[in-house]
């Protein structure tokens, strides 16, 4: 039996969509995520963090048919508030352009710092290890954590 056009659109998946990231966050694994060493450049009173990371085409596909926003942040380890507590604000939440043709990003964000900060405190501000990458949903929580910013796990990075 010759299947006709209709038939046809039948048998291929619908690209399905999702309302939020917390959809599939369950996917926001080393497998599907991986972060190149955190980048930090400090300026007068502020701190630019700068991380590229590589998106399976799985979970980028399932990002760009997310709905709702995704954001990004970087924060302190969990149960540790050094880098918060040298914070004179709290930082504005980050969002990327995702596009079909890409699947490596750049994710930056600027701290705005307190005065007067210690040799300590700009030796913590400075260190990758100090520092988790998340993705927050559109209720501005957090959905999944990369810790480990001094280690990258990207493929070029690691070629010897």
């Amino acid at each position: 039996m010759e299947k006709t056009p209709s038939d046809m659109m039948q048998t291929v998946p619908k690209e399905k969509s999702y309302g939020s990231v917390y959809d599939y966050f369950e996917e926001f694994t080393g497998e599907n995520l991986k972060t190149s060493v955190l980048q930090i450049k400090k300026s007068d009173n502020s701190v630019e963090l700068t991380l590229r990371i590589l998106l399976s085409d799985s979970l980028k596909e399932k990002m760009m048919h997310t709905e709702k926003t995704i954001y990004f942040t970087f924060g302190d380890l969990p149960g540790n508030e050094t880098i918060k507590n040298l914070l004179a604000e709290s930082p504005s939440l980050v969002q990327i352009e995702l596009n079909s043709k890409e699947n490596l990003y750049t994710v930056s964000q600027k701290l705005k710092l307190k005065e007067n900060l210690t040799e300590a405190d700009k030796q913590a501000l400075l260190s990758p290890a100090n520092y988790r990458f998340q993705v927050i949903n559109e209720e501005e929580l957090s959905v999944a954590s990369f810790m480990g910013l001094e280690n990258s796990l990207l493929p070029e990075d690691n070629q010897k």
